[in-house]
Formats: C-alpha cells, sequence, structure tokens
C-alpha cells in the first residue's frame, strides 16, 4: 500500500547549503509544485532556462494567470531564458553563476529534459556538483525542477548516486486528475526520509486514499494461475482449443461469464482499430473487478494497432499485446511466462480518465499549407503530452538543386492523422503516436527513395518545447504554391500524336 507522506516542502525542514532535485512527467505537474513551493519557502529566484511564452503554451489561461501571479507575489528575481535553445550542462551551469542570489535564501531552476538526452552522465554529474557547489558558497538551498518524456535519463543518476544532492522525488502523471509522488529520499534538518510513494489530487494538493487494483478482492486467495480464459474471436481458424482453456464466442460474452478469478489469465481478441476504446473500457473494469493478480492479454488478431493505442490499452491495465503473426503456440509461451507476476502500476481514477488517454486520429493527412500544418500540431501537442505518446517533428533540408516543391511527388503518407508542409528550403513532417526508433522505418514507408540520396539533412525534433520554438520558423519561411494538387496528383502526359504524313514500317518476313 502506498504510505503517506509528510509535507516535505515547509521551508523549516529543508537543509542550507544543499540541492533538491525533482524530475515531473509534464509541466503542469511542475508549475503547481511551483505555486506551492514559492508560497511557503524564502524564494530569493526563480530560473526557468526556457522562454516564458514556450513555458505556458497550451496551458489554461487560469492557470497561467495564477502561476504568474504567485511569481510576482512571493519571487523577489524571476529569470526566463531568451529565444534561444541551450547548447550545453555546461553553458547553462555558466548562465547560472553569473547571476546574483542573496545568502541564505531559496533558489529553484527549472530545466526542459531535452538537454540530458544529449549529455553524458558524467556531465549530468559535474552540472549537478556545480549546483551543490553554489548552494555551499550562497548557504542557499537550490531546488532543481527537470520536466518532460526523458525524466528518466536524470532518475537514473540521481537513483545511483544519491550523495549528489539532498534529496530527489519524482512526479508522474496518472491522468488528468491525479498524480503520483515518488520520493526516493528526502533529506531534512530532522533526519533523512526514506521511500514513500503518495497519490495527489492536482486541485487538492492533500493525500489522496487511491482505490486501484491494490484493494483485497473476495476470490484472491483461490489458486487458478493454470486457468485461460479466451475469447474464440482470439483463436485463428484451424487451431484447437486446449482442453486446459474456458472459451466464449466474443470478448462481451467471455468477460459476462467471469465470477470468480483471482490469478488466470484472460485473453481478448482485437480485430479493428475501431473496437480500441471500448476494449480499453473492458480491460479496466476487469482489472477493477478482479486485482491485480489476475493476467490480461490482448491478441491482435489483423494488424490493426497503433502505438498510440497500444499506450492506451496499457494505461487501462493490460499485461500484454500478442501482436498479429504470432503463432498460437507462441502466445501459450508467453502466457507460461506471467505466470507468478502481478500487474503493480496505477490506473486512472475512472473510466472517463482513462478514456482522456485514447487520443482519436484526425482524418487530415499528408500535404497541407504551413499555416494549417502549424496550428493542427500546436493543437495536438498537449493531448499528446497527456496521454504520453511519443511523437516527432521531422525536418528535411532540400537539396539546393531541386525545387522544393517537387519533394511532394516522392513522398505518400498513409497513415491518418501525420502530414507534411514545405518551407523555403524544407519539408516537415508530423508524425503523431511514433516511436523515436522508430523514424526510420517511418520515413522509409513514406519516401519512394532513400532519405539521405534526396535530401541535404534531417533534424527531429522529439520535446515539445524544441518543436514549438521549430514551428515559429516555419511561419516565417512559408511560401505559396499556386495549385497543390497538382504536384500529388500528376497525370502522365499523352504521347504526341504521330503525323499522318510520317512513313511507318511495315512488319513482314525476310526474303532468303
Amino acid at each position: 500500500m502506498p504510505q503517506s507522506l509528510k509535507n516535505t516542502d515547509i521551508k523549516e525542514k529543508k537543509l542550507r547549503s544543499s540541492i533538491y532535485i525533482s524530475t515531473f512527467s509534464n509541466r503542469t505537474l511542475l508549475i503547481s509544485n511551483v505555486n506551492r513551493l514559492i508560497k511557503n519557502d524564502n524564494q530569493n529566484a526563480f530560473i526557468c532556462f526556457s522562454p516564458l511564452e514556450s513555458f505556458t503554451k497550451s496551458l489554461e489561461d487560469e492557470f497561467i494567470y495564477l502561476f504568474k501571479s504567485n511569481l510576482s507575489k512571493y519571487c523577489e528575481n524571476i529569470f526566463f531564458a531568451k529565444n534561444k535553445s541551450i547548447t550545453s550542462l555546461k553553458s547553462l551551469a555558466n548562465d547560472i553563476k553569473k547571476l546574483q542570489f542573496k545568502k541564505n535564501k531559496s533558489i529553484t531552476i527549472t530545466i526542459p529534459d531535452n538537454i540530458f538526452a544529449t549529455s553524458s552522465e558524467r556531465d549530468v554529474i559535474s552540472f549537478i556538483k556545480e549546483l551543490r557547489f553554489l548552494s555551499i558558497v550562497k548557504n542557499a538551498t537550490i531546488s532543481l525542477f527537470i520536466y518532460g518524456r526523458d525524466v528518466h535519463l536524470i532518475k537514473k543518476s540521481m537513483t545511483q548516486h544519491p550523495n549528489l544532492c539532498a534529496g530527489y522525488t519524482n512526479y508522474q502523471s496518472i491522468d488528468k486528475n491525479t498524480y503520483l509522488e515518488h520520493i526516493y529520499y528526502w533529506g531534512l534538518n530532522t533526519g533523512m526520509n526514506g521511500e514513500s510513494e503518495t497519490y495527489h489530487s492536482i486541485n487538492n494538493n492533500a493525500p489522496k486514499k487511491y482505490n486501484t487494483v491494490q484493494v483485497q478482492h473476495p476470490h484472491s486467495n483461490l489458486d487458478d494461475e493454470d486457468t485461460v480464459y479466451i475469447a474464440k474471436t482470439a483463436i485463428e481458424y484451424g487451431y484447437k482449443i486446449p482442453d486446459t482453456m474456458i472459451y466464449a464466442p466474443t470478448n462481451s460474452e467471455l468477460i459476462s461469464s467471469l465470477q470468480a478469478v483471482s490469478k488466470a489469465a484472460i485473453v481478448l481478441s482485437c480485430s479493428d482499430q475501431s473496437c480500441v476504446s471500448q476494449l480499453g473500457i473492458q480491460t479496466y473494469q476487469l482489472r477493477q473487478q478482479h486485482g491485480q493478480n489476475v493476467k490480461i492479454i490482448i491478441k491482435e488478431m489483423k494488424p490493426c494497432l497503433r502505438y498510440a493505442d497500444e499506450m492506451y490499452l496499457l494505461q487501462a491495465g493490460i499485461n500484454l499485446i500478442v501482436h498479429f503473426g504470432t503463432r498460437f503456440s507462441r502466445m501459450q509461451s508467453s502466457i507460461e511466462m506471467l505466470k507468478g507476476q502481478r500487474f503493480t502500476r496505477p490506473l486512472p481514477s475512472s473510466v472517463e480518465d482513462l478514456l482522456s488517454f485514447h487520443s482519436e486520429t484526425a482524418t487530415v493527412k499528408g500535404f497541407i499549407n504551413a499555416l494549417d500544418f502549424i496550428n493542427y500540431t500546436k493543437s495536438f501537442l498537449p493531448q499528446l503530452e497527456a496521454v504520453q505518446t511519443q511523437f516527432a517533428l521531422i525536418k528535411l533540408e532540400c537539396l539546393p538543386n531541386i525545387n522544393v516543391s517537387n519533394y511532394l511527388s516522392m513522398c505518400s503518407i498513409q497513415r491518418e492523422g501525420d502530414i507534411m508542409t514545405i518551407s523555403r528550403n524544407s519539408m516537415y513532417l508530423f508524425l503523431q503516436g511514433v516511436r523515436i526508433n522508430d523514424l526510420a522505418t517511418a520515413l522509409h514507408n513514406i519516401f519512394k527513395l532513400p532519405i539521405q540520396d534526396i535530401f541535404l539533412s534531417e533534424t527531429s525534433f522529439t520535446s515539445i518545447g524544441r518543436i514549438e520554438h521549430e514551428l515559429q520558423h516555419i511561419g516565417e519561411n512559408d511560401i505559396d504554391i499556386e495549385d497543390f494538387s497538382s504536384y500529388e496528383n500528376k497525370k502522365v502526359e499523352t504521347l504526341p500524336t504521330i503525323p499522318q504524313s510520317t512513313s511507318l514500317a511495315i512488319h513482314k518476313p525476310l526474303d532468303f
């Protein structure tokens, strides 16, 4: 069970000449924490290494107003980065040392995670040591806040080198209303607090009783781990159902038939992407009803699941997805491997919160003009961040001897929701729901020729801050094409007609 958490943000308990590090899965959690911290702490400076506009972009106006008013009221010095990207942790540390701070105060430093993705562990450790030295010189308490999808990079360093800072905490969004606060260690003037977890409501920071799969279920002592319940639609035609499996014709009939289940495996089928939303709800309800010891497996009967769908089903409480093409015997082996395992991931608070993780793919795809491309991407970024799905903006710099508009005939986007546009000397693609390590495969499927043969360079932007910054360049370098459709739907020109006066060749056998 999650343990209750003491309030670690009260100023009397934090140590001077120390650094405390917190990582956040998104900006909303970070700003909520800053709002609480600066009210209870003697803040001398708030430093954010992102421009104010990009740091607060896509957030609600009321939320932004509260953040700005709290900074103005409780913080003496406020610093935001200019409209430029951070180059390295070393230059960032030099910028911090140039700022003037009062002694015996508290300082909050906020950094996006993308800089850590391009920094070695040695650079990270060196940077934190620089901040620790600054805290000693100023006799200050430094709170270092890092946010984004790649916070696991800093998490590894903090857990392996606990001597670098006085405390480390990770804040993970569970759904739009709930988050998990995981304290790894937290040094106070009364001693060191050990590891603990607490669930909170975003609107009310009081510890929350989180009623999930960790409650005791009436059939939890039933020994049915060797039992497999399976929908007949999850079995390929021609396979004989083993005697050890209990089956029902469809997913719904199988779920309705389940009564006393404790540790058994439940196999559901998925044959169409339109069924994913309902399948997630069914999985979520199964997990809530039967607890954390049951194994819920999704068998993909047709190649219909996208990466975003898999992430949604993971949030719903599945243990495993068996992808299309996997032999039935291999699936049986995978079920055997799940024996003895328990599902420990936190679930969303309600079905409504679960559905917020299921992003409906827009019907638009392919080429659109630059302005629509910018607006579409901006509107989708907050949604993709909320559902914790990876995405990418790809910039392809065109060769100087090829007209940029001619590239439109070289590519073909098939997935709904993936779009592209062109600027003065580059082509841009926005791919939603794509793993970063699958970008090369995605580009190979879009373009008829190898990328390295038809483009000068390729740059991928995978963080919200960098994407929003690059979108400004797209707007500044927008170009007009008279007829967009003519480049995508070029007709083959007919051969010229042969003049009637021209003598034609005659086919006849050779004379010997």
